[in-house]
């Protein structure tokens, strides 16, 4: 609903961005400039120290979801928690991963583009999973995708 509100006073206002799209720029300017900053401590610090600090950079985050009117939501909450704690667990332990990649010497100009392929991964589940198909365009976009990250890295 609230993404729905978002997107109708961007109409009125004269913008034609749909919600998702909005969230989706402000996610890419907020997770450039994360890893950006993750490339410039990982000299100061290690990946696992990182995650911990990361961990407690997400607790004001967190405190203001807990206040939301939206968290009592969902059809199945059993479901919903153990797959969030799960997503949590893999996105943690993704995060060391990207984390030990800038203290092997990584690039963030290659490191993050190069994790950024994680959609790929989204994709084929999404497939096999949920039965979603992908547009020939999407294909392609993820096949330039490919090829741009392997002439990232050279």
């Amino acid at each position: 609903m609230k993404s729905t509100v978002t997107a109708n006073a961007m109409k009125t206002a004269g913008y034609r961005f749909p919600g998702w799209l909005v969230y989706s720029l402000l996610t890419i300017l907020l997770w450039g400039i994360w890893g950006a900053l993750t490339k410039v401590i990982s000299g100061d610090i290690d990946a696992y120290m990182n995650q911990v600090l990361f961990a407690i950079g997400v607790l004001p985050v967190m405190a203001i979801v807990l206040f939301s009117r939206r968290l009592a939501g969902g059809a199945n909450r059993s479901r919903g928690i153990f797959c969030a704690f799960i997503t949590g667990v893999l996105g943690g332990t993704g995060n060391i991963a990207f984390f030990k990649a800038f203290s092997e010497g990584g690039k963030a100009s290659v490191v993050v583009p190069a994790t950024s392929l994680s959609p790929l991964v989204t994709v084929i589940l999404g497939y096999f999973l949920l039965k979603e198909r992908a547009s020939g365009y999407q294909k392609v976009g993820l096949a330039l995708a490919m090829v741009a990250i392997y002439l990232l890295s050279l």
